[in-house]
């Protein structure tokens, strides 16, 4: 039998028995629950929220005192939800008090796996792999998905299949598109861009997802300047480079195709 360690912690406050109250449990990126039993554990715990964290660029027994960022889940008595701030904060409380974290800045990706992220990343790869990193852009409402275990050349040949069950999964996650990226052999980083839920099965090369995409690989690659190819079928090359915290510069090539007047 697995032991998981877990907290009851009080948040926005300094003293006992103030705040608000909520559990956190640890989750071991080798020793994962199914939801039904994270479900349980929050029902048992019987407080409004429970946040479930996970460390997800650090492995090994010191993970949660080496890794900067997290996959978290909140979980009420009674379900899932998709945003808690208290849990968020007693969160981090732990891992700095009990672990003494060495971050100066923890980043917890808050979007949970649910069944929905699930359905949708099948849609793409096929099946739901375990290591497929999810991440949503609220300004786009674009979903990202990357898996760092497949081979390089997956991204070019995947064949999405986004079923009945699939678009409607993507509605209720109220997302416009599906962007999936990998490392790339001759480029930085290369992605897709797949939009059914506006009409686009898939769009050729987009300038906004590198809005997206540049900071993403930063964080792994320790960079700010990129070559990156979007390998639809038409394919097409970009120059990202971020130069601030909010500007992201793209550029690349054009031909013109055609030259006319049309008359009204």
């Amino acid at each position: 039998m697995s032991q998981y360690p877990t907290y009851i912690i009080d948040a926005f406050t300094s003293t006992p028995f103030r705040g608000n109250p909520a559990g956190v449990v640890l989750l071991p990126p080798d020793q994962q629950l199914p939801d039904a039993q994270l479900q349980k554990i929050a029902g048992e715990l019987n407080q409004t929220e429970t946040a479930f964290v996970t460390p997800t660029n650090a492995f090994g027994p010191d993970a949660f005192r080496t890794a900067s960022q997290f996959g978290l889940r909140w979980f009420t008595p009674t379900q899932e939800i998709k945003l808690c701030g208290h849990a968020t904060l007693a969160t981090a409380h732990v891992l700095f008090t009990f672990f003494e974290n060495v971050s100066s800045v923890l980043r917890f990706n808050s979007l949970s796996v649910t069944e929905d992220v699930r359905t949708l990343a099948a849609s793409v790869y096929g099946e739901y792999l375990p290591d497929t990193e999810v991440l949503y852009a609220p300004s786009l409402r674009f979903l990202l998905l990357h898996n760092p275990t497949l081979a390089l050349d997956t991204v070019d040949k995947l064949t999405p299949n986004i079923t009945g069950d699939a678009y409607a999964a993507g509605k209720r996650l109220n997302i416009t598109g599906l962007v999936v990226t990998s490392r790339a052999s001759d480029k930085d980083f290369k992605s897709r861009l797949f939009g059914p839920w506006i009409g686009i099965p898939e769009d050729p090369v987009t300038g906004a997802t590198h809005t997206i995409l540049a900071p993403y690989w930063a964080e792994r690659l320790a960079k700010k300047v990129f070559s990156a190819a979007q390998v639809s079928k038409r394919r097409g090359d970009l120059e990202v480079e971020i130069v601030s915290d909010t500007h992201v510069q793209i550029s690349g090539k054009a031909v013109a195709v055609l030259q006319g007047v049309i008359s009204v």
